[in-house]
């Protein structure tokens, strides 16, 4: 599967009222879009990638990012804290973005408490190394999250995951985490939530039960949607667009599929094409037809962006 997209690429963001919210949602992107009330009713309209939020919930439609003291004007270098936690990828791909939109370096940084040698990064973290080869990765000696921080110099950014990765991450959200507001130019906490649907569905494209296959296939459609009035009624697949059918209807073939809601993650959702033997299924929610689901995206990016 493909570690992310190129961190040059804008991705649909969503941003909501909070110190920093919109100026970091308008730095990670150029089209970010304000909640208009309800964060998941936004996500799904938007098919947001990443929601710019005032503080680490339980909410987890979407991945999320959260500023604090956040001074996009004082940056001078973006570092990612970075370990085997499972928000590590998210907080090195949200790093490298806002070093690449500032022009300013960024690496990732680990704390190493042992004594002795410091191993190669490679060697202690493989999946950051192998996801994000643009990023450097330093060693930090620390046991404790004031070390690292201190480490910090002046214009420094600094982006880790949300609770829940190493004893030391953890560290930073309970009683030391008045240390986060010494990082020289803010924080960015980072939460990476499931790919859901929404984020990976086409647009909501259908054909009418009268087409014929023949015309069908002079549109050069493969597997399709089939639906009346806005609303799917089953799925022709590409192996029955042939040509001893073409004289036959869309609605002649189509076969009933069961709808994908949008907010289903896509590692859930997946095991409905197998149990269908279908490539496309609709997306469908409070009766509303929203989009196309794909056994392809099933190869679509995790994260929003990659080295």
């Amino acid at each position: 599967m493909p570690a992310g997209r190129d961190p040059r690429s804008d991705i649909p963001v969503v941003w909501s009222r909070g110190p920093g919210c919109r100026e970091l949602a308008a730095l990670l992107t150029g089209n970010a879009v304000q909640v208009d009330g309800d964060p998941v009713r936004s996500c799904v309209r938007t098919r947001a990638l990443l929601y710019v939020a005032r503080r680490v919930t339980g909410f987890d439609a979407c991945s999320t990012a959260v500023p604090s003291h956040f001074d996009p004007d004082g940056v001078r270098e973006v570092a990612a804290f970075v370990g085997r936690g499972p928000h590590s990828p998210l907080a090195a791909a949200v790093a490298l973005r806002i070093a690449h939109r500032l022009g300013v370096p960024a690496r990732g940084v680990y704390a190493h408490a042992e004594p002795g040698p410091v191993p190669p990064a490679g060697r202690v973290l493989p999946e950051i190394s192998e996801r994000f080869p643009s990023l450097p990765i330093d060693a930090v000696p620390a046991a404790e999250p004031a070390d690292l921080v201190g480490s910090l110099p002046a214009g420094c950014l600094f982006v880790l995951g949300a609770p829940g990765g190493s004893w030391l991450q953890r560290r930073f959200f309970g009683p030391g985490a008045k240390i986060l507001h010494r990082a020289p130019a803010g924080t960015v906490v980072v939460k990476q939530a499931p790919r859901r649907v929404y984020q990976v569905m086409d647009d909501p494209e259908a054909y009418g039960t009268e087409l014929r296959v023949a015309d069908a296939v002079a549109l050069g459609l493969r597997d399709v949607v089939v639906a009346v009035g806005g609303r799917p009624v089953g799925v022709v697949d590409s192996a029955a667009l042939g040509p001893d059918s073409a004289r036959r209807t869309l609605g002649e073939l189509a076969r009933p599929v069961p709808f994908v809601d949008p907010l289903e993650t896509v590692d859930e959702a997946s095991e409905l094409f197998a149990d269908a033997a279908v490539d496309v299924l609709p997306v469908v929610a409070q009766g509303r037809f929203l989009g196309v689901f794909r056994r392809a995206a099933l190869e679509d990016p995790a994260l929003p962006w990659a080295g």
